[in-house]
């Protein structure tokens, strides 16, 4: 899959930043819990929960129905980021048969003004499909070193959402 640049120039290679599922905190409006909530280390019993599934040695991150607490983590930039082009928030998710997994997504890069849009497909499946959200370049500095990222869950009053991989998608930078 490519992408088309702001230059106009088609790109048929996006390299990634991984959003790992043990880099995210369990937060309230952006400020990680106090230690008696561990430190916003998500766990088997914190909302939301950090779920082994089954049998499998995988894990995800999942929001009971009615649980829309929010998630945040940090990560650096590599040095080929540029700015300059659109982002592309990617994540696999699934809820349920009445429910979408849907959230606010926020970044804020290098510290500065955070930027809020909605991820979303309005797919209601249970099985691990990928959502997505557009970040515009307008919103990015052009050579951010790090972003911030939180997640909040849309109402889901039925079936849980679960979180089981996430990642930012960038065009590099030319030298």
């Amino acid at each position: 899959m490519g992408i088309h640049g702001t230059d106009g120039t088609y790109h048929a290679y996006r390299s990634v930043v991984p959003l790992p599922l043990h880099g995210w905190r369990e937060m309230t409006t952006g400020d990680v819990s106090n230690i008696a909530g561990n430190g916003g280390i998500l766990a088997s019993d914190t909302t939301p929960i950090m779920l082994g599934v089954g049998s499998t040695i995988s894990q995800e991150i999942s929001w009971a129905a009615s649980n829309n607490d929010q998630i945040g983590c940090q990560v650096p930039l590599p040095a080929d980021f540029d700015g300059r082009q659109d982002v592309l928030f990617e994540a696999w998710v699934y809820s349920g048969t009445t429910d979408p997994a849907s959230f606010t997504l926020q970044t804020s890069w290098d510290g500065g003004t955070a930027v809020s849009t909605t991820v979303t497909d309005g797919a209601k499946s249970a099985t691990v499909h990928k959502i997505s959200a557009v970040i515009p370049a307008s919103s990015i500095p052009d050579a951010a070193s790090y972003v911030s990222v939180t997640l909040d869950p849309a109402a889901h009053t039925t079936n849980a959402t679960n979180l089981a991989n996430a990642r930012l998608s960038y065009l590099p930078r030319r030298v």
